[in-house]
């Protein structure tokens, strides 16, 4: 499974967080134009594969940014609030946040970061 279907299973699996962003409303990149708020859109910025010291790959790090698209400000944050708790519970606590405004479409964004690791399933030789 990549980074992006577990990061969005865990945000749907917490019941809070469905209580105020339907799944529907949770989406991997992009959401259109006019879509109905509160709302969730992530994406991953980079990734960095972590190797040991005989080149044995230990983790596959994404880090991916999460907008959480508020009614206006409180909300944004209120929403912003229970992602980062779905994370926490997920094993994957955000230790980064930040804020901003789109005057042009006048959205009020509560962003996010988090570092997902991917252990691989490793059999011994």
């Amino acid at each position: 499974m990549s980074a992006e279907s577990e990061l969005r299973a865990a945000l749907v699996g917490y019941a809070p967080l469905l209580a105020q962003v339907p799944a529907a409303r949770i989406s991997v990149d992009a959401v259109p134009q006019g879509f109905t708020r509160p709302y969730i859109a992530f994406s991953k910025q980079g990734g960095q594969d972590e190797l040991g010291t005989d080149n044995t790959l230990l983790a596959a790090v994404s880090t991916i940014d999460i907008q959480c698209i508020g009614t206006d400000r409180s909300n944004a944050i209120a929403v912003r609030d229970l992602v980062r708790t779905a994370l926490q519970l997920a094993g994957m606590p955000s230790d980064r946040n930040s804020a901003g405004y789109d005057p042009e479409n006048d959205l009020e964004a509560e962003i996010v970061t988090v570092d997902w690791f991917d252990t691989p399933e490793l059999t011994p030789p």
